[in-house]
């Protein structure tokens, strides 16, 4: 018996397979309620003569978005991104949402009374300027006066 092939039913059953491993937004999966997943924006350390420096992508958040404490030489980075949507819409692609919280030990060298936070285009830049006497310092070599190879001669006798 020869059967009429139609590659219709095959797509809606492969459409189901896909729909039913897909999350949306938030975590869940669609029509699921589990909690919403983290959101956790991407990281730049960087260190130069001078400072330490964190930058994190935070595209679409607000200063009020976002909160930074230095305490017992641990920066603390914390921020949420809301989902703009109406409660009875729902996102099936699209960026993470939710809360995000990280901590960095700052070494010995940063001088955390000078730490400073700057947001601007959807990038935070935070500077953790290095002590004075952390920062490398170039010795100038100075070459003996007459006076001081007489002396040096003299004590070599």
């Amino acid at each position: 018996m020869l059967a009429t092939w139609t590659g219709f039913s095959q797509m809606n059953r492969l459409l189901d397979e896909f729909v039913g491993d897909v999350n949306d937004v938030m975590g869940r999966p669609l029509g699921g309620t589990i909690a919403a997943r983290s959101f956790t924006p991407p990281l730049d350390v960087r260190s130069n003569d001078q400072e330490l420096v964190f930058c994190l992508d935070v595209p679409g958040l607000k200063q009020s978005d976002l909160q930074i404490n230095v305490e017992n030489r641990v920066l603390t980075i914390q921020g949420e991104r809301k989902y703009s949507g109406g409660d009875r819409e729902r996102a099936w692609v699209g960026r993470g949402y939710g809360t995000f919280n990280a901590s960095y030990s700052l070494p010995d060298y940063v001088d955390t009374d000078k730490v400073s936070a700057h947001l601007a285009d959807g990038v935070l830049t935070i500077r953790a300027p290095k002590h004075e006497r952390a920062r490398p310092r170039r010795i100038s070599i100075t070459s003996a006066t007459d006076g001081e190879r007489k002396q040096l001669a003299e004590e070599n006798r």
